[in-house]
């Protein structure tokens, strides 16, 4: 007898939440903006539950921010919140590349190789990148090095950032050439955890994320400090 299946449909919370988090991330919703529960239920048609509910994780994620009058605004980074982050990002993440150049298999290697064959095939040497595919190949390589560290407390830390580490991810790749210097990072990464040098794996991953944390600091002079105007 042949078996039946069915699609489940989306739940209106994880569409919300979807698509409030791609407007932050992608800058289409700007920080500092205000968010009404009431215009996005009748935008799109739904009750306010599943919108408050999407509010409410989002804010526990760090991108969107309530006041004591429950006024609702877009999270806006200060330099201090960049430094913050990344130095958690530059302990956890080296460590978690130590214990992956250790414990991972050969083909959970190639899982993370993947990634950066992938970035290489979508780079455009004379023209203009497809920056979504390459900013998503690079939160995977991000992710499996986490994954495969096989050490949970570490990945629990690191899912309490994912959401800001992916806000920055974006402003990241602003800048001359800055896809490029990415990806010539990760190929360095990969290569220390292809010969199962630990050390040196987790001494790259530490001086990627700084190189990161250097850019933005740039960018956040140039165009985030308060003051600026567009």
């Amino acid at each position: 007898m042949n078996s039946f299946s069915i699609e489940k449909p989306v739940r209106y919370y994880d569409q919300v939440y979807n698509s409030i988090k791609e407007k932050i991330v992608k800058g289409v919703i700007k920080p500092g903006d205000s968010i009404f529960e009431s215009r996005i239920a009748k935008e799109l048609n739904i009750s306010r539950s599943p919108v408050r509910e999407a509010v409410r994780a989002l804010e526990k994620e760090g991108l969107l921010v309530i006041d004591e009058k429950s006024r609702i605004t877009v999270y806006k980074p200060t330099l201090k919140d960049i430094f913050d982050i990344y130095e958690c990002r530059i302990a956890l993440e080296s460590l978690a590349t130590r214990l992956t150049t250790r414990y991972a298999t050969n083909q959970e290697i190639k899982d993370i190789e993947n990634t950066v064959l992938n970035v290489k095939q979508n780079l455009n040497p004379e023209g203009e990148q497809n920056r979504d595919v390459l900013i998503e190949e690079n939160g995977r390589f991000h992710d499996l090095i986490t994954k495969y560290s096989q050490n949970r407390r570490l990945q629990k830390q690191l899912r309490e950032l994912k959401s800001l580490s992916q806000y920055y991810r974006v402003l990241n790749f602003q800048g001359e050439n800055r896809e490029w210097i990415v990806f010539n990072e990760h190929q360095e990464i990969l290569d220390q955890i292809k010969r199962r040098n630990e050390e040196n794996a987790s001494l790259q991953m530490k001086k990627h994320l700084e190189t990161d944390l250097q850019h933005l600091k740039e960018i956040f002079n140039n165009q985030l400090k308060p003051g600026k105007t567009e």
